[in-house]
């Protein structure tokens, strides 16, 4: 017959094995989760550990709203130049295309002339200064910009768009949104401006992404407008509108 002991022992292993395999489990994605967290604080470190660029203590502001490249050259490695010897005149006002293929170096010139980052030979100049001279503040004030990997934060669209404009109306940030083919994107929203993205399902594709940047560039309305690819992943008919 059945001894108590085996009926302990059958009890215990009954009890216990799927605590055990529980257990595993938890550990096995506890482990990936570190490795992801891992990951995301070299990125961190990554960004932490670079030098800021350094400011002059001259604060000159610029006469127009002119560029101009002399001699620009830019290494990402140190052995290749994404940009070499490049020189350009931008007047006021004048619309100028950068045509070429993937890698051509286009978005790293976008990425010099609002400072991301500085030449290692030549310089950039806007309405006659060099940008190393021109405060911050006053840079980003001249320039606004939309690169192809449009990012919003987690917050309501009206309040993505006023990131642009903190002291904008209502109405204005609506007109900037009608302007950026963007009434589609609201018209379906469950809250229409007041949205919060990223939250209960609301996300928006790459395409719409990129059109709340473009009305968030035209709600700030600086006299220097950057586009990098910035309608490459909206629909064809939109692209057109925009």
């Amino acid at each position: 017959g059945v001894t108590n002991e085996l009926l302990l022992n059958l009890i215990f292993y009954i009890v216990i094995t799927p605590v055990i395999g529980t257990t595993l489990t938890k550990i096995m994605f506890m482990s990936e989760d570190a490795m992801i967290v891992g990951d995301a604080i070299n990125r961190i470190d990554e960004v932490l550990n670079e030098k800021p660029l350094s400011e002059s203590s001259v604060n000159n502001i610029p006469k127009n709203n002119g560029i101009t490249l002399e001699h620009v050259s830019y290494s990402y490695d140190g052995e290749k130049n994404a940009l070499n010897d490049v020189s350009l005149l931008i007047k006021p006002g004048q619309t100028v295309a950068l045509v070429g293929a993937s890698g051509g170096g286009k978005t790293t010139l976008a990425n010099i002339v609002t400072r991301f980052f500085d030449p290692q030979k030549g310089r950039v100049l806007i309405g006659n200064t060099e940008i190393r001279d021109i405060p911050k503040e006053t840079l980003m004030n001249k320039v606004s910009f939309v690169f192809q990997n449009s990012r919003l934060i987690k917050a309501s669209i009206l309040e993505n768009v006023r990131m642009a404009k903190p002291n904008a109306t209502r109405e204005e940030i609506a007109h900037a949104l009608e302007a950026a083919q963007c009434l589609d994107i609201i018209e379906k929203l469950p809250n229409g401006i007041d949205t919060v993205v990223g939250t209960k399902g609301v996300y928006l594709s790459g395409g719409e992404q990129q059109r709340i940047a473009i009305a968030r560039a035209i709600l700030k309305n600086a006299p220097i407008l950057i586009l990098d690819e910035a309608t490459a992943f909206a629909d064809p008919d939109n692209e057109v509108r925009v």
